[in-house]
């Protein structure tokens, strides 16, 4: 297996945005991936952040579907003007957490945005069995390697069950580099289990181990070689950042230490 590649960043990082973008595709990423949410506007951070760039693809990972509706959602991708080609939009359930939610949402931006791909964020088993029915990517977030491998198996089998491939699936690892590393990658999973109870639980069914790679020393090949086992589940592993500081600098200074540049 030979995953893409993709650096992750916040929707509320502004600092040279277009900077950042053209650092992360001149160190050889395939793609770049931002979230959204209230504190962010991912599809307009992604606009700018990817301006100066000619090949990185762009994916939204995700907008909550209990927030807004598709009318909504395909209004702000028309808006921001990522062209349909180099865009993954990712939506996923909120707090909602309904299957019924996200199957009709991602039919109804099937119709509002048909040249799009769309991605479909699962964190159990029953959304990950729907996404693998009806998503062209599957977005899982805070996963170990062997829930990934088991995350993989319910994609197939839905995709199955709707009688298509199995869509791709891309997962988000947290990553934190120098001084401080662990601390800043403990300090967000204790912030997402605040969040729901579904990240909570799952935090809870992986025996509350460290998820993501941390690595004190930022010795490339010791990020690396952290990496390689969800690289070895998936088919996009986003090396999501999580830097000392909000600065163009901090963020590359993750995405080239994952590269190994």
């Amino acid at each position: 297996m030979h995953p893409r590649t993709a650096f992750g960043i916040t929707a509320a990082t502004r600092p040279e945005s277009a900077r950042l973008g053209t650092g992360v595709e001149a160190l050889g990423y395939d793609e770049l991936w931002v979230n959204d949410n209230r504190r962010g506007d991912g599809l307009a951070t992604l606009a700018a952040v990817g301006s100066g760039t000619s090949k990185l693809a762009l994916g939204v990972g995700v907008v909550a579907l209990s927030e807004q509706t598709p009318a909504v959602i395909a209004e702000r991708v028309q808006g921001a003007g990522p062209a349909p080609e180099r865009l993954t939009l990712g939506v996923g359930s909120g707090s909602s957490r309904s299957l019924d939610l996200v199957r009709g949402g991602v039919a109804e931006l099937r119709r509002l945005l048909p040249e799009h791909r769309l991605a479909v964020a699962a964190v159990g088993p029953r959304m990950a069995r729907l996404a693998g029915e009806i998503a062209d990517a599957v977005v899982v977030n805070w996963a170990l390697p062997d829930r990934l491998a088991e995350l993989r198996e319910l994609i197939a089998e839905g995709a199955a069950q709707g009688g298509r491939p199995a869509p791709r699936l891309v997962a988000y690892v947290r990553t934190a580099v120098g001084p401080g590393a662990e601390s800043r990658l403990r300090d967000e999973m204790d912030r997402y289990a605040r969040v729901g109870q579904h990240y909570a639980r799952a935090f809870t069914e992986q025996r509350g181990r460290l998820i993501g790679v941390a690595i004190d020393s930022g010795d490339e090949a010791t990020v690396d070689a952290a990496l390689e086992p969800y690289r070895s589940v998936v088919d996009t592993v986003v090396v999501r950042g999580l830097p000392a500081a909000d600065t163009v600098d901090a963020w590359l200074e993750i995405a080239r230490a994952a590269r190994g540049a």
